[in-house]
């Protein structure tokens, strides 16, 4: 089944709108980058998203049937230029099968490909199946930002992920950088 799996980089606005409508509230829980998809604001989310040129976007299918969207945004900032952010997400029914994981390995070769130096992301510490998945796929956790969030009235705190293209002892970079801090 994971051999059926393919990319498109674009859909039809139609597909990409009931793909959104059809993601259960669990789901949209963890997957926050839109804030509330309802019928009233979802045409403005996909018009906007499908428009966004800071995103690499990878629309994934099975069968005909669009089971995630997965994308990988650009930072603007010149110092950042090296730096890209992963975000994905799949509809319910397929997760925990193996497609995250094949999905984000392809976004990683692609990031790679594009010459980005670190791909970053962002998790809720709710979400052990994600964070064990990016753990798997050699990401290493940067911080926790505390109240980071707050989504339907409530503070959420998010873990921060970063995978490096070149990972030359980061652990005792980071050592390094904290003794440094604090020598005052």
């Amino acid at each position: 089944m994971l051999n059926q799996l393919s990319f498109k980089s674009r859909i039809s606005s139609i597909v990409f709108k009931n793909f959104l409508l059809n993601l259960k509230p669990k789901t949209l829980a963890k997957f926050t980058k839109f804030g509330r998809i309802t019928s009233k604001n979802v045409d403005y989310i996909v018009e906007k998203e499908l428009k966004n040129s800071n995103n690499i976007k990878f629309f994934s299918f099975v069968n005909n049937e669009l089971i995630a969207y997965s994308f990988l945004t650009k930072f603007e900032k010149p110092s950042k230029k090296h730096n890209c952010i992963l975000g994905i997400v799949l509809v319910d029914t397929w997760q925990k099968k193996g497609f995250g994981k094949k999905i984000c390995k392809h976004m990683i070769k692609t990031a790679w490909r594009k010459n980005f130096e670190k791909i970053w992301l962002t998790i809720y510490p709710d979400n052990v199946g994600a964070y064990n998945l990016y753990l798997d796929l050699g990401f290493e956790i940067e911080g926790i930002f505390l109240n980071d969030e707050k989504f339907r009235g409530t503070l959420k705190h998010k873990v921060s992920m970063a995978i490096f293209k070149k990972n030359f002892q980061n652990e005792s970079k980071r050592k390094s950088i904290l003794k440094h801090l604090n020598l005052k």
